[in-house]
């Protein structure tokens, strides 16, 4: 029976060092998220997103997924939407591009999923990449509701979960980017 005890022992903790060999690693190579998107409201209802990576980075690419605002987290996602697009190599720095229409001289998504609108019922995320040589440096985030967009008053974007101006938006991606994280 000592050498069960000890052989299920040695299986349970081979078991929790391999998990936690798999998080460690998981969390390792996720790239860090910067809340370096504001949103706001267009007049045909849409969304313009204020993409300001650090310094004269690259983005990569955006994307935006989009889904039924659920309470039951354990049940199925419903209505997806995706989309995505593609930067030149030439954009850099600050940028602004409306959501779901392919900016000139970006490559869009030649099958976007869902409806390409924003939708009063879902929940979006949105977000971009900035690589560099075959990774991932970091990724800008932003996630809001078409409720959350409507709140918003002129002059200010919906960023890091709440309503600021667009002066606080520029001090916060200031703040994210010289907080040394790199």
């Amino acid at each position: 029976m000592g050498v069960r005890v000890h052989r299920r022992w040695a299986s349970t903790l081979a078991t929790a060092a391999t998990t936690a060999l798999a998080a460690f690693t998981l969390v390792s190579c996720s790239p860090p998220e910067r809340e370096l998107i504001g949103i706001r409201p267009t007049a045909d209802s849409g969304g313009l997103a204020s993409l300001r990576p650090c310094g004269e980075d690259r983005v990569a690419s955006v994307e935006v997924l989009g889904s039924v605002i659920r309470d039951n987290l354990d049940g199925p996602v419903e209505d997806l939407t995706s989309w995505r697009v593609r930067s030149p190599r030439s954009v850099q720095g600050p940028e602004e591009i409306k959501l779901f229409e392919t900016p000139d001289s970006w490559t869009g998504d030649p099958a976007p999923l869902g409806d390409q609108r924003l939708k009063a019922t879902h929940g979006y995320s949105v977000d971009f990449i900035v690589a560099s040589g075959d990774g991932v440096s970091y990724r800008g985030v932003v996630s809001f509701t078409a409720a959350d967009l409507a709140r918003l008053e002129r002059g200010q974007v919906w960023a890091g979960g709440r309503a600021m101006t667009v002066e606080e938006f520029q001090k916060h991606t200031d703040q994210e980017c010289d907080d040394g994280w790199f």
